[in-house]
């Protein structure tokens, strides 16, 4: 039933798309160009959200005329493109122009908007809505006949998603012997475009002084910068508007394309010394690419007017540093200083970079749903819901009891995680996702774990009590520990897993204080659990499993084998960090520890005798004898290849390295990886080492950096709290045209998407 109604539902919206997409071209098609004009692109299930168009404010122009040539882009509602600097992501919207009889001036941006995205954490700039980005031209003295013009336009569009967008406008304009202009609908537009550039200070009388100074301790940037900007120094001076005002502080300037430094606002007030003014305290970074010579301030600020209406103004400053972000030489900060009224965070406003803990509790839940598909935990959700399927039919207390102890198992588990990461930061050290794996014992004891499982699966011994008499009495009660035993393995498989919203929670939660640490990881723990919940704390639901049967005989022989080949997975894991003869080792343990269950397993429920005690005797030396060989384990870094012989040649991270790859004009790639990360493998093998990707590596001359962490390493660690993150995988990739501004990708990618990466990264 419910496949038939999808069914009729798809129909449905396949019969009304022609429809829909009708009323969008009519909506789009308000201003006319021709044919060859127009353009659509960042097409998003099915659909463009982009339509561009190329517009000319002259239908006729005269030789040595000064027209204006644009392009009106009309978006998508909840879409948007970038400015010249998209922020802290995105890619600058790209508007090349060509024609043999114009001479283009420079691209003319109208003052862009803030978008906060990931709840906050990141804030770009760019447009949504409707904007036309131009240039003004002037014609040849030599054109006679009609004038060809083109232009390429290209910009990434984003809403949930972000698409890449491409069209290719051309159209034609008349040359006479008198100019013509366009109509009206295009010269309001061209006149609402002018509007909204932003204009420079002295050209609306506006006085602006700049002084520098170091950053304090508690500031990250490399200085700090003072911008005065001043209406009105006397109150008998005529202004020329109402009072200047901010709107958000910390958000009131933008560093363009052309600043030798990044900044974020400190805090914003009004001028203390003069009739009307503003202070703005900014912290400044210089950029990857600054030369230790001159450097130029260079951005927007948007003032909120008293009536109403804004003034974008363009701020620019040229000042003096020794390089490698010393000190700046100017005159200091001003003696009034201290007499200024900050707007600050703790006024009321909330500083970006403060995401919504209800939200990042929801990430963690979902997150934790998404890991039982993962394969390193599927195979224990599947033995857990194969036991719940045989009490299904029966008893309800049971099929509760037994679903509520293998919840406890992963809350507990997950607040022994959540105890563990906290006294680790409390004794100075930071960790990670996965932490546990970079440890070769965890390894050799979840290998151990793994395997008696998968024994007890085989009918080898029985997870009970060794009494006859107690057996019936006991059994529920070992039942519930098996439970919550099955709980603990589920959350120590799923730590090297990483899923959607995963990295973004536990990221923001390792980051921040103890009772956030056991929010987060428990809403992980209970999403984790979700599946276990519906089946049996929801009346009704465990009936939908099938009866029990002879099938779950032989299911339980098959989830053995997958738990043992979770144990192969974790073997592999073993040579990687500590080496081959490490891996020989272990296999050898995990042999004589076969062959002690099963001699245990012979005699398990047979009364105390000399033949049971020397069979107990013997399978606990042949545990011993095998421990004493195969421990203790040492971590052999030398164990891991960085290239595969047919693969991509993986050069090591270090951010010195990718440095030097983009000061070379080669766009660089690193992939956050480790040998115990699933998804990481997952992608490697099905997107990363593709043909494809290859050549796009060879073509683009891309510098491919792979940073290990499947051994503990600080510096991987810090660079992922750097982005807010605690899990891989995780990938960066960076262009040479904006170095300090590298392009994050999804934790599950494609061949395409590095492509188109790539492609967008290349100078």
């Amino acid at each position: 039933m419910m496949h038939r109604k999808f069914a009729y539902l798809l129909g449905l919206l396949l019969t009304l798309s022609p429809l829909l997409m009708a009323v969008s071209a009519d909506a789009r098609g308000a201003l006319e160009v021709p044919d060859s004009a127009f353009g659509e692109g960042a097409v998003h299930d099915g659909d463009a959200r982009v339509a561009s168009r190329l517009i000319v404010d002259a239908e006729e122009v005269t030789p040595g005329d000064t027209v204006r040539v644009g392009v009106a882009f009309s978006l998508d509602e909840d879409w948007h493109i970038y400015w010249q600097n998209p922020g802290e992501a995105g890619l600058p919207t790209k508007i090349t122009w060509e024609s043999e009889d114009l001479s283009f001036g420079p691209l003319q941006w109208a003052a862009p908007g803030l978008f906060e995205e990931a709840d906050g954490r990141i804030n770009s700039y760019g447009y949504e809505g409707e904007v036309v980005l131009f240039s003004d031209t002037t014609v040849s003295e030599e054109a006679t006949e009609a004038i060809e013009v083109e232009a390429f336009v290209d910009y990434l569009a984003c809403s949930d998603a972000c698409v890449e967008g491409h069209s290719e406008l051309s159209r034609t304009i008349a040359v006479g012997n008198y100019t013509t202009p366009a109509d009206d609908a295009v010269l309001e537009l061209f006149a609402d475009a002018l509007g909204r550039v932003p204009q420079r200070a002295a050209d609306v009388d506006l006085e602006t002084s700049f002084h520098y100074a170091p950053g304090s301790e508690d500031q990250e940037g490399d200085f700090r910068i003072l911008v005065e900007i001043i209406e009105c120094q006397e109150p008998g001076d005529q202004c020329r508007r109402p009072e200047l005002s901010y709107d958000k502080f910390e958000h009131a300037f933008y560093a363009d394309a052309h600043s030798d430094v990044d900044v974020h606002t400190l805090g914003a007030a009004a001028h203390p010394e003069v009739a009307d003014g503003v202070v703005l305290e900014l912290e400044a970074r210089l950029r990857y690419d600054f030369e230790p010579t001159d450097g130029v301030l260079s951005g927007v600020v948007e003032f909120a007017l008293a009536d109403g209406s804004s003034l974008s103004v363009h701020l620019r400053d040229e000042f003096e540093s020794a390089g490698d972000g010393e000190l700046l030489h100017g005159a200091g900060f001003p003696a009034w200083l201290d007499a200024v009224e900050w707007v600050s965070a703790d006024e009321g406003s909330s500083l970006p970079g403060s995401p919504n803990i209800l939200l990042i509790l929801l990430m963690a839940f979902v997150g934790g749903m998404i890991l039982n598909l993962m394969p390193c935990v599927f195979p224990v959700l599947a033995l857990k819901v194969t036991a719940i399927t045989r009490l299904a039919h029966e008893d309800r207390r049971s099929v509760v009891s037994h679903g509520v102890a293998y919840i406890a198992g992963i809350v507990g588990s997950m607040m022994v995680l959540a105890a563990v990461v906290i006294g680790l930061r409390m004794a100075g050290t930071h960790v990670g996702w996965g932490f546990q794996f970079q440890q070769p014992h965890f390894l050799a004891a979840l290998l151990v774990i793994l395997v008696l499982f998968a024994l007890n699966l085989f009918g080898v011994f029985e997870v009970t009590v060794g009494s006859q008499s107690l057996h019936e009495k006991a059994e529920e009660a070992s039942g519930l520990r098996r439970s919550a035993w099955e709980g603990v393995l589920a959350v120590v498989l799923a730590t090297p897993c990483s899923a959607p919203f995963l990295g973004t929670a536990v990221g923001f939660a390792l980051t921040s204080s103890a009772p956030t640490i056991i929010a987060v990881f428990a809403m992980l723990g209970l999403g984790l659990a979700a599946p276990m919940v519906v089946l049996t704390l929801v009346p009704g639901w465990a009936k939908i499993l099938p009866r029990p049967g002879d099938w779950m005989a032989k299911l339980k022989i098959f989830l053995g084998f997958a738990l043992l080949g979770t144990a192969m997975w974790i073997i592999w894991l073993l040579g990687r960090q500590a080496g081959v003869d490490a891996m020989g080792l272990m296999l050898m343990f995990c042999g004589i520890l076969a062959l002690s269950a099963w001699l245990y397993g012979l005699v398990q429920f047979s009364p105390w005798t000399k033949k049971k005690m020397a069979t107990v005797g013997v399978a606990l030396v042949l545990l011993g004898a095998g421990a004493y060989l195969a421990f203790p384990i040492e971590a052999d870094t030398q164990s891991r290849q960085m290239v595969r012989a047919d693969g991509i040649d993986w050069q090591p991270w270090s951010d010195e390295a990718v440095e030097e790859a983009l000061a070379e004009g080669r766009p660089a790639f690193v992939n956050f990886t480790a040998d115990w990360c699933l998804t990481c493998q997952v992608n490697e093998e099905n997107a990363i080492e593709t043909r494809r990707v290859r050549e796009a590596v060879a073509e683009y001359d891309v510098a491919m950096f792979k940073a290990d962490w499947t051994e503990p390493n600080e510096e991987i660690r810090e660079k992922l709290a750097q982005y807010n993150r605690a899990a891989i995988p995780y990938y960066l990739v960076y262009s040479p045209d904006r170095p300090n501004e590298p392009q994050p990708l999804s934790e599950i990618i494609t061949a395409n998407a590095l492509v188109d990466a790539f492609g967008a990264a290349a100078p």
